[in-house]
């Protein structure tokens, strides 16, 4: 049928592949009814008889194991290989297919190369955390990757989590109607009480030895909860099971199965439930909100607890390791999630962070990267998918769901509108006439200037707030349980990320989006500031107040012209926007507490990267190792589709060369920048240091391909004269200056201190440190200390929290402990009390910074204040009263 798409999807062998496999090629069915949607697999394999039985044409090719190590199956493999990818062409040919879609596995090598050869788009879905061979294979060339982590280290990955089951997707829909209904029925079907708490015990389809012994060894305690129990302990383990249970009271309250069918109906039931990690087993129960104690299979290749990392970090579960789970393990850890009261609580908690981390929707995210594949003509318009956020459920992974179009939005309603980010989008809304609100838990200076552009503004969330709004926006600071969030929720209402607002907002017009490590407010800054200043009329969104020589910009800007905005990378919500021009400042590892590893945040950026619209231009600092490997990787790929690769730096192969900065006379700073390929140009800057001069670089070849002449250009960023805490003057008292700066990575630190060093002169560098996040304090400590030892003093007081829950482990003394020098930095809890210790130490002549992205910059204001009295009791003391000579005794 000409008129209709022809899709063949390859991937066998077990459940792991089969199953997603089913849910995407169902979700493809009902988008196109009348198309020739095929499976590709194996004789042999589950989906032997799983596709037949759900109504999908089966080709088979012969299976074609992929050798990890040289055996003598590498002998035979080319004939069986060349074998294979001939079943898969004539299963192509057969289908007259236009998109092959492979879930790795045996038949998905040959698959990708049979496509590969006829010239057709391939799209890779990956279970686990950890890719297998044929999808790491595929997705070299593959057209678009899904995966269901983040972090999973494939080229041009996208997070579309796991197409989840038919029965999964059925029970999750019974349960939203009525779940009180849907777990009576599920319990009448097994035979469980649908009053009494229930833990599930699964080892998988085959069961787990060390899983029985350990949970059966516990029954006693378990079932003294009040709970009951229905283990599935796999064919044949069943006896062991019920021998351990002789004598135990409660016991009839014990279910043992061996093997259940309708698994959905025990998931129905379930409270709790303790078993592997496997990515269906962690993706459906993170989709349903039940927690669970994964126990990681203890051989492979580790990635079952990979898969679990995600949703334990959220604490919608526990790991672990097969090795340590014991009776005594499962006596002291689980009876305390079964029962009621402080149970109940701990068990809705965990559910609830597990939600918020489960995707529910993953086989409409993936079929929409098939039909984006297709001919246009052949393209389904199903409604854009809809999946998660941190924190917040229902909300898509930015760039994963697609843009957002402006009009579809209607009234808008922002959650924490005082915040930076917030405070930025929210105006521009406004501005581009939509009905905007917002609600901030505090009043606050950023509320008036938003009450003036119009936004209606709330003082404290209330769920009333949003029973009249289209559309809700959120931040990743913004938890679950904020009753707006689930209001709007209860009514149906979308929910965005900021950056998707944002990216909204960018999507006609031409966008620079800054992302990095630490740089990006400075940057964007000045890309901001020098369009101004060229008359080029920008729109800007950025974390920081913009000022010039002409006054204040602010963090918002509307105009008619190119479109500036800091990309936030910290919970990868940069990859909302699609940018003409990418700049990346660095790529140095933060955010762990988001990533988990280096190499997935470092993924992130590729994939950042990969966003650059065709023929856009992706600027980078060639000095930093991290961003070095970021060029590496997508060079060739971006080029592909005309997307120019730029580098800046000191670096002698850096396409733009950086000279070093020096003070001139009128108390500005001279760089010269030398580009391959037209004229040097000489940057005349207003802020010091050799961090400033390469953001300047950046946002120069920025500038450039936005159109600004290169003169004009510099001209434009000598304009620039800094964001809000960003070297920030706040004033002097008792001959001490004191500035506030917004550091809170060791790099940033140290970049800050050196340029503090020069400013200072003769003077003293007196720092007064507040850090920022738990995590980042605790991976950064022996670095935070070594950025230290470049002042002269340091007050290190305690942690800002920001989003993360507290650690009594993580203390502002684990900082003081890494500074090389003994005696050099101090730990004083307060706030109030480490600034007016920060004032004691400073003497005349010396430089007082406040640090951190927390708020110590309220601080500057208190250290003023001490150094102002201690001031006036010196002058007091110098001119005594009686009139006598100054210094002199009093009678």
């Amino acid at each position: 049928m000409a008129d209709a798409p022809g899709v063949l999807l390859a991937g066998g062998g077990t459940a792991g592949h089969v199953n997603p496999l089913l849910a995407v090629a169902d979700e493809l069915r009902r988008r196109h009814p009348h198309g020739r949607i095929a499976v590709l697999g194996t004789a042999e394999g589950l989906e032997s008889r799983l596709v037949p039985e759900h109504g999908y044409d089966l080709h088979v090719v012969p299976r074609v194991p992929l050798p990890r190590r040289p055996t003598p199956d590498w002998l035979r493999l080319p004939g069986r290989l060349r074998a294979a990818v001939r079943a898969a062409q004539d299963a192509i040919d057969a289908v007259d297919a236009h998109v092959v879609v492979g879930f790795g596995g045996y038949v998905a090598t040959p698959a990708y190369l049979a496509a590969r050869r006829r010239g057709i788009p391939v799209v890779v879905q990956e279970q686990n955390a950890r890719a297998g061979l044929a999808n790491r294979l595929g997705a070299r060339w593959a057209a678009a990757v899904a995966v269901t982590f983040e972090g999973t280290a494939l080229p041009g990955a996208q997070v579309t989590g796991l197409p989840l089951r038919t029965a999964v997707q059925d029970l999750l829909a019974a349960r939203a109607v009525d779940a009180a209904a849907t777990r009576r029925e599920g319990a009448a079907a097994l035979g469980l009480d649908p009053e009494l708490p229930t833990l599930l015990v699964t080892g998988g389809s085959l069961g787990a030895v060390s899983v029985n012994r350990a949970v059966a060894g516990a029954a006693a305690d378990l079932l003294a909860t009040g709970a009951q129990v229905l283990h599935l302990t796999g064919r044949g383990k069943a006896d062991e099971v019920r021998a351990a249970l002789e004598g135990v009271p409660g016991a009839e309250r014990y279910h043992v199965v061996e093997y259940l069918t309708a698994m959905d109906r025990a998931l129905a039931v379930a409270d709790v439930v303790v078993g592997r990690a496997g990515a269906g087993t962690v993706c459906e129960l993170a989709a349903l909100g039940i927690p669970a104690v994964y126990v990681p299979l203890p051989f492979g290749n580790g990635e079952q607890r990979l898969n679990a990392a995600g949703v334990v970090a959220a604490g919608g579960g526990v790991l672990v390791d097969d090795a340590d789970l014991t009776p005594a393990w499962v006596r002291a850890h689980v009876p305390v999630l079964l029962g009621s009261g402080d149970a109940a609580q701990t068990r809705a908690r965990m559910g609830a962070a597990a939600a918020a981390v489960g995707v529910r929707d993953a086989a409409a995210r993936v079929a929409d990267l098939v039909d984006a594949q297709l001919p246009a003509h052949l393209r389904a318009t199903a409604p854009a998918a809809v999946g998660r956020r941190a924190h917040v459920p229902a909300v898509a992974d930015p760039g994963e769901r697609g843009p957002v179009a402006l009009a579809d939005l209607g009234r808008v309603h922002l959650v924490g509108v005082g915040g930076a980010g917030m405070s930025a989008v929210a105006p521009l809304l406004a501005a581009r006439g939509l009905r905007v609100s917002g609600s901030d838990a505090h009043d606050g200076p950023a509320l008036a200037p938003l009450r003036a552009a119009g936004v209606t503004v709330h003082v404290g969330h209330d769920a009333a707030h949003v029973e009249d709004v289209d559309t809700l926006v959120v931040s990743s600071a913004v938890r679950d349980t904020n009753p707006e969030v689930a209001r709007a929720r209860e009514r149906g209402v979308p929910v965005l990320h900021r950056s998707e607002a944002l990216a909204a907002l960018m999507a006609d017009r031409d966008a620079v989006a800054v992302a990095g490590a630490h740089g990006k407010t400075t940057t964007s800054g000045m890309v901001a500031a020098a369009l101004v200043h060229a008359g080029a009329d920008p729109s800007f969104a950025i974390g920081g107040v913009v000022r010039s020589t002409a006054g204040t910009l602010g963090g918002a800007r509307h105009g008619e012209g190119p479109f500036v905005a800091e990309a936030d990378e910290s919970d990868g919500s940069f990859l909302a926007y699609e940018p003409l021009v990418a700049v990346v400042t660095n790529v140095e590892p933060d955010h762990l507490d988001h990533y988990g590893t280096q190499e997935r945040f470092e993924a992130a950026f590729e994939r950042f990267a990969d966003r650059v619209r065709d023929g856009g231009l992706l600027v980078a600092c060639a000095d930093d190792a991290g961003s070095a490997r970021l060029v590496a990787a997508v060079r060739d790929r971006l080029a592909t589709r005309g997307v120019e690769v730029r580098t800046y730096g000191t670096a002698p192969d850096a396409d733009v060369r950086v000279g070093e900065s020096t003070a001139t006379d009128d108390g500005r700073w001279r760089v010269e920048l030398t580009p391959r390929d037209e004229p040097p140009v000489v940057l005349h800057l207003r802020v010091a240091g050799a961090h400033m001069a390469l953001d300047a670089a950046a946002a120069w070849c920025a500038l450039r391909r936005l159109g600004v002449p290169g003169e004009e250009a510099a001209a434009g960023l000598g304009d620039f004269v800094g964001t809000g805490r960003r070297f920030e003057d706040r004033g002097s008292a008792d001959g001490v200056r004191v500035v506030d700066d917004y550091a809170h990575h060791p790099t940033e630190v140290a970049a800050l201190l050196r340029t503090a060093r020069q400013v200072a002169g003769e003077g003293r560098v007196v720092v007064l440190f507040q850090p920022h996040l738990f995590s980042r304090t605790r991976t950064f400590a022996r670095e935070f200390g070594a950025a230290f030892d470049l002042a002269d003093a340091v007050v290190v007081t305690d942690v800002y929290a920001a989003r993360e829950d507290p650690d009594p482990e993580v203390t502002g003394a684990l900082v003081v402990a890494h500074v090389p020098t003994p005696g050099k930095a101090v730990f004083v809890p307060g706030r109030q009390d480490a600034a007016r210790a920060a004032a004691a130490l400073a003497r005349p002549g010396d430089l007082l910074l406040t640090v951190g992205a927390g708020d110590v910059t309220d601080l500057g204001p208190v250290v003023l204040a001490e150094l102002a009295a201690r001031a006036e009791v010196a002058g007091a003391e110098a001119t005594p009263a009686d009139g006598g000579a100054a210094g002199g005794a009093r009678p």
